[in-house]
Order: structure tokens, then sequence, then C-alpha cells
């Protein structure tokens, strides 16, 4: 008996005997401007290579508030240019979600579909960026425990805490389309750290009155961690570390 595997946005699935499924094509009587009920569509590039497909109901398919992949590739990628195809209409909701995870798991290599179980991942690289960080926060709560009882060696821990962080926040392990786009991203707008490890730091050096370290080490790290930087917190280091700083003079 011949065995089929096979993949949909639900999971995996095996179908015995016959033949392999045919792949998916679109409906020819789906309406390209007023689809019915719910449907799926698919945007297009001028190549006519499908990279996007979804769930719609009304004007959904043309509307253009996506998640930043989506707009990443479409404004820089394809400057704007692209077309909207409606795959199939005329379902109920479950109809077009079981669709549309068929459709994203035949086409899953051209898309930037973010939620898509069939994109290439380096899952050992998942494994290894878990691993170094659940190491270096096991470092940050044993510096916790020592803020009381020895803040010198508080300090110095959450300084080795802080050189570690790298080596796993620059970790990408997408890969394929949606690897390249966040590439691109990181490299434009930089990658995020691990701001807890600087606030506790910051705190214990002020409170070690040692506030032109603090202030290096704020400099340092959100010029390492620029998105930080937009973070709620990272005003209150650096008030933080600016009272400190001329509290010396």
């Amino acid at each position: 008996m011949k065995v089929w595997p096979g993949v949909t946005n639900e999971g995996m699935y095996i179908r015995l005997g016959g033949e392999p499924p045919p792949p998916l094509q679109p409906s020819p009587t789906a309406s390209q401007t007023a689809p019915k009920r719910y449907y799926v569509y698919g945007h297009y590039t001028q190549q006519e290579v499908l990279f996007y497909i979804g769930k719609g109901i009304g004007r959904r398919a043309w509307g253009s508030h996506r998640h930043p992949l989506w707009r990443r590739y479409v404004e820089k990628h394809l400057h704007g240019k692209y077309s909207v195809v409606v795959l199939v209409d005329d379902l109920s909701s479950t109809e077009a979600e079981e669709i549309e995870s068929e459709w994203i798991a035949q086409k899953s290599g051209t898309l930037v579909n973010w939620i898509d179980l069939g994109r290439k991942t380096d899952f050992a690289a998942i494994e290894r960026r878990g691993q170094l960080r659940r190491a270096n926060l096991d470092l940050v709560a044993k510096a916790r425990t020592l803020e009381k009882s020895d803040l010198h060696q508080a300090v110095m821990l959450y300084q080795q805490a802080l050189d570690r962080i790298y080596a796993y926040a620059s970790i990408q392990p997408e890969l394929g389309l949606i690897g390249r786009l966040l590439d691109e991203e990181r490299q434009e707008m930089g990658i995020s750290g691990e701001w807890e490890v600087l606030d506790r730091l910051t705190l214990c050096l002020c409170r070690s009155d040692r506030g032109p370290e603090a202030a290096t080490a704020a400099r340092d790290y959100f010029a390492k961690y620029r998105p930080d930087e937009r973070l709620v917190v990272a005003a209150r280091i650096k008030k933080r570390v600016a009272k400190a700083t001329s509290s010396r003079g």
C-alpha cells in the first residue's frame, strides 16, 4: 500500500493508498472583485510568484495592514507592485482555514507568511540559543541573590552576563526568504539584547558610587542593542545613570 505523507499548517498527515493529491489550483469561478462569504486569496509578484496566502472576508485581500515582513518584502523588494488573486471563495470560516493551510503547505518555499509550518528553520540554532540564554539567566539569578550580601561580586557577575548576551542574541534561526528578510531587518534596525541585565548592573554600579562605569555600560549597551533604547525602561536607566554621574560633579 502506498503512503503519502504531507503537512498543513494544522500539522502532519498520512494518506494511505491511491495517488498523491493533485496540486491546488485557483478556482476558475472565484470572483476577483467581490468574493462571496469567506475566501482564500494570494498575493503574487509581477513574475507571478505567490508570496503570501491569507483567509479573508470583504476587502481583506486588498488591505495593507500586514505583519512587518510582508511590508518589508512588498516595499523594499517589490516596490509596492503586486497582484491579488482570489483562489477560492464562497466558503465557511472553517473551510477557508483548512484550504488556506493546504495552500500554505503547498507553496511554503516562496511565502512570507509568518505562520507557516513548512518554512525552513535551523532547529539546532534555536536549541543553541535557548541553552546559552538559560545559562546566562541562571548567572543573572545568582547575581541577584548577592546584591545585598556582596554588591561587588554581584556587579562582576552582571558584567559577565552582559558580555555573554551577544552570543545568543545574534543567533537568527530562520532560513529561506523569511530568514533573508529578518537578516535585512536586523541589519537596519539592530538586535535586541537582555535589558534586565543592564538594569540590574547599572543599579548596582550606582549603589556602589560607580556612576561613570554605569554610564559607559549603558552607552555601550544601547549602541549594540539599538531596539532596546526605544523601550520605556531605557529612559529609567538613563535617568538613573545621569543622576549618579551628576551627583559626582
